[in-house]
């Protein structure tokens, strides 16, 4: 009977070591695939903001040279033609050059250019700001995941330490969420 019972015993013993290697093992490797999950994202933040800022930074210097580029050929052709229909005529060639057709400066070319501008701002930042709430997601379940009581107090995951991440953020809401005030409405300051 005594055998039996050391039997017993041992069997039980063998499957809770095996139930908690296998615990062990388990929640080792579920924090060392959030760490990497965690470090990598951030590595996606960086590459998508240098994304975003060039595309923002490329775009916005369209419509300027495209301003440019039509002020040039705007004068190229305009200024010639006005020289040779009136240098010699002082009679009715103001009323000759209302009535002509005359070239034409494309303004909806270039506010569909402006457009485009917005929108690529506008959808490149809403990109980034998803990445990076990711990121922040990543860094809350690897958290909660080492600080859990189990894995705290009885694998000690929580002394590997929190993951530190780096939010992009500006100056301006550092300063509102110090005072608690955002006071300035105006869109374009002058």
């Amino acid at each position: 009977m005594l055998k039996k019972g050391l039997a017993i015993f041992g069997t039980i013993a063998v499957v809770f070591g095996l139930i908690m290697f296998f615990s062990y093992t388990g929640a080792n490797d579920k924090e060392i695939k959030l760490r990497s999950l965690t470090t990598s994202q951030e590595e996606v933040c960086k590459a998508n903001f240098d994304k975003m800022y060039k595309v923002i930074a490329q775009t916005a210097q369209v419509p300027s040279e495209f301003m440019k580029q039509s002020k040039e050929a705007f004068k190229e052709i305009y200024i010639p033609i006005m020289e040779g229909r009136y240098s010699n005529d002082r009679g009715g060639a103001l009323m000759s050059w209302i009535t002509e057709s005359n070239p034409q400066f494309d303004l909806n070319a270039i506010g569909k250019l402006y457009e485009r501008l917005q929108i690529v701002i506008e959808s490149n930042r809403e990109e980034f700001f998803n990445e990076q709430k990711k990121l922040i997601d990543y860094q809350r379940e690897h958290h909660n995941f080492i600080n859990s009581w189990w894995n705290k107090n009885i694998w000690g995951l929580a002394s590997r330490g929190e993951i530190d991440i780096h939010i992009i953020t500006s100056a301006k809401t550092k300063e509102v969420y110090a005072t608690g005030e955002d006071n300035d409405i105006e869109v374009f300051n002058k």
